[in-house]
């Protein structure tokens, strides 16, 4: 099997963790935050981080993907984002623990990511990644919780 079957396999997991584990209702209301802060925020940091600093490279995404974009990762951050706003605690204490570790978790799976020759960091592997992460995770919380809500 091609490595590039990863993004589409990756994705539908994550769309069927998404049905099984949130409710219709909650998908419903939490789409349009996991579009802008996942789809778009997973763009613009494609356009960012990987085309103007080239900090890092999706690599090996075959037809699912034009022009060093793919695809497949701007829909897996939408769905993504679905979970992580629906799971997402109310005290700010443990909110702030959340972001930490689903940031950690992301440098983590990145780093899976790249032993699979599909993704690459070209910098460092840890702490590069988990400062994008960290700050992507608390400005989309901040703009959720304090412009949205």
């Amino acid at each position: 099997m091609p490595t590039y079957f990863v993004y589409p396999i990756y994705t539908g997991i994550l769309a069927l963790i998404l049905f099984i584990l949130v409710p219709r209702e909650s998908i419903r209301e939490l789409v349009f935050h996991g579009v802008v802060f996942g789809g778009i925020g997973d763009f613009l940091a494609i356009l960012f981080y990987s085309h103007f600093l080239g900090v890092l490279d999706y690599i090996n995404y075959g037809p699912f993907g034009l022009k060093g974009m793919p695809f497949f990762p701007i829909l897996a951050w939408t769905i993504w984002f679905i979970m992580f706003f629906y799971f997402m605690p109310d005290n700010k204490t443990f909110r702030n623990i959340y972001m930490v570790t689903a940031a950690a978790y992301s440098t983590f799976f990145s780093n899976i990511l790249v032993n699979l020759n599909i993704f690459k960091w070209n910098y460092s592997n840890i702490v590069l990644p988990f400062l994008i992460y960290i700050s992507w995770f608390s400005i989309s919380v901040w703009i959720k919780k304090e412009l949205i809500e």
